[in-house]
């Protein structure tokens, strides 16, 4: 299959220009490509789908994808961007599988739109800013380099994923995990890396080490279509580009791109086209690649200009005034009510936690859930686990474990210390998605955190109130504060009820400092070195700073906590 060729300047990994084409051909890039029309209106079409374009509209055709731009108005001027992903498979190993879907001029799924619209903004004004770097006289690689490592970041972290809706992909219902976007990535490379052979729900299953059951939902509830639709629709991709690209016949074109029959292949691609493949191909005509009105580089970086100026629509932090009393609160136990109650539901969870042992009894659990099936089909597995070395001595129960699905996310150490103080009967499974206390790569999640501060203080009592809590052990006096709501929350805290000349060690972690928020970043690797595992562990313990009592107010981020000592006079 032949790819149409992309000009770099230099050793850069993109290329960007202006275009005012009005119609091309069908083609495909070994690039993504990243449009933004400036003036007038335009056609694009990705495979089955056409796309109407209008002036601040941004769409995305993936690595490969079957694209062209067609019937576009005298006046179409768009800025075009070319990145070669596989410059970028150092830091995200998958991106050549990634999905990255930004249609805004597509309707999209209810309740996602306030939230695609803040990203477009992010995104278009880095876009700007690169292409006004890239049409300096004297561009320098350098900072060329960290523009197009930003809009990857960008692009990765903010348009990976899609929903499936009436046959045509639209951006993301929600933010999905980082383990569920790792996981439907390299679901995505092995269906197109085995499209032509016979691919079944248990063959992913054995491979990701999951229940059919949770993989069908999986699948269905992140993507909006079925499993056999998911393989489907990657195999109608190939079968489209060699109905355009090759003399096959439907027969070979069938065969090769993996359908148990010409008829059942018939019948997927009329229900995504609406054509029969042979309709497809007698209406499909090539064409010479036409140009509209002329236009100069000034006229079109005046046009990106406004995109340079984007200002941040933010909403007024909430005010949270407290005056933390010590003596009047209403003091409780921390345990055995917050004991955590650990889920194993999986032979790899009980793996992992055989070898966790002396972490998990860092922590004080009160008991362990098997998961039935687990125990039905490994008899021994109770006993073996039991006997490892430094496991705590806890009863382990079996019992039908509740999906991951239902459970609150746990991505930052704000939403840790919120579901654990709100929801004392919560499960907490030991690996897996954000509501559990390891990561996929055995670190430390927010969840181990929190509860790890708690076990850390011996005894500890605790008065819990909105947003905060007041911990004490002892002598020991502590102020929580956590913000897991989606706008910065403004604290004033009265020092009036706390010892005279008292100090504060502040420890702030912040949304980014999260093991989650660190791995999207690195490109979710399967493993993680002991090096860059304690790199990361520290990173999570978050900044630290002495505060005086004139320094008690400031602004919490959202997602970020604050552990705040309380130090007497003469310490």
């Amino acid at each position: 299959m032949l790819f149409e060729p992309v000009s770099y300047r230099g050793s850069l990994p993109f290329e960007l220009t202006f275009l005012n084409i009005g119609e091309e051909n069908k083609h495909c890039h070994r690039e993504i490509e990243i449009l933004l029309v400036l003036r007038g209106t335009a056609h694009y079409q990705i495979y089955h789908t056409d796309y109407e374009l209008s002036p601040g509209d941004l769409i995305i055709a993936d690595v490969e994808d079957l694209h062209q731009i067609h019937d576009s108005s005298e006046d179409i001027l768009i800025l075009s961007i070319h990145v070669d992903t596989g410059r970028f498979e150092h830091l995200y190993p998958n991106i050549r599988y990634m999905f990255f879907v930004c249609e805004e001029c597509m309707e999209g799924p209810s309740g996602n739109r306030q939230l695609l619209g803040s990203k477009l903004k992010l995104l278009k004004q880095h876009i700007a800013k690169t292409a006004f770097d890239y049409m300096r006289e004297e561009a320098q690689e350098a900072l060329l380099m960290e523009d197009v490592n930003g809009l990857v970041s960008i692009l990765v972290e903010h348009f990976q994923g899609f929903f499936m809706e009436d046959f045509q992909y639209k951006t993301s219902q929600e933010d999905l995990s980082p383990e569920d976007l790792q996981r439907l990535c390299r679901i995505t490379r092995f269906i197109m890396l085995n499209y032509r052979k016979k691919i079944t729900l248990d063959d992913i299953a054995r491979m990701e080490h999951l229940s059919t059951y949770y993989l069908s939902h999986l699948i269905k509830e992140n993507l909006g279509f079925n499993f056999q639709n998911f393989v489907n629709g990657i195999r109608l991709e190939f079968a489209e580009k060699l109905l355009v690209f090759s003399n096959m016949t439907l027969m070979q074109i069938s065969q090769e791109c993996g359908f148990s029959s010409p008829n059942y292949f018939n019948k997927c691609f009329s229900a995504w086209h609406g054509k029969t493949p042979s309709q497809y191909r007698k209406a499909y005509t090539p064409c010479d690649r036409i140009f509209r009105n002329d236009f100069t580089r000034e006229e079109a970086l005046e046009l990106l200009s406004p995109y340079l100026h984007v200002v941040k629509e933010e909403a007024a932090p909430r005010i949270l005034s407290l005056d933390p009393d010590f003596e009047a609160a209403p003091f409780k136990a921390f345990y055995p009510a917050f004991h955590p109650r650990i889920t194993i539901d999986s032979a790899e969870s009980a793996l992992a936690a055989a070898a966790l042992g002396k972490k998990l009894a860092a922590i004080h659990p009160s008991l362990f859930f098997l998961d039935d099936p687990i125990v039905r089909r490994n008899r021994d597995l109770e006993r073996s686990l039991q006997n490892a070395p430094d496991f705590p001595p806890v009863p382990v129960l079996h019992a039908q474990v509740p999906s991951k699905e239902d459970l609150p996310k746990c991505h930052t150490l704000a939403e840790a210390f919120s579901c654990l103080l709100s929801d004392r009967n919560r499960p907490i499974f030991l690996t897996g998605g954000t509501s559990a206390l390891f990561s996929p790569q055995g670190l430390e999640a927010p969840l181990y955190t929190a509860f790890r501060f708690f076990a850390s203080l011996g005894e500890p009592e605790i008065a819990v109130c909105e947003n905060y809590a007041l911990v004490k052990s002892g002598q020991a006096r502590y102020i929580l504060l956590y913000n897991p709501g989606a706008q910065d929350l403004k604290l004033a805290i009265s020092p009036e009820k706390l010892p005279a000349g008292c100090l504060f060690f502040c420890r702030e972690v912040s949304a980014e400092d999260s093991c989650y928020s660190v791995l999207q970043k690195l490109g979710q690797p399967e493993t993680v070195s002991p090096l860059l595992a304690e790199r990361i562990r520290r990173q999570a313990e978050g900044a630290s700073r002495f505060l005086t009592p004139q320094e008690l107010e400031f602004t919490l981020a959202e997602g970020a906590a604050v552990i705040l000592e309380i130090l007497p006079p003469c310490c």
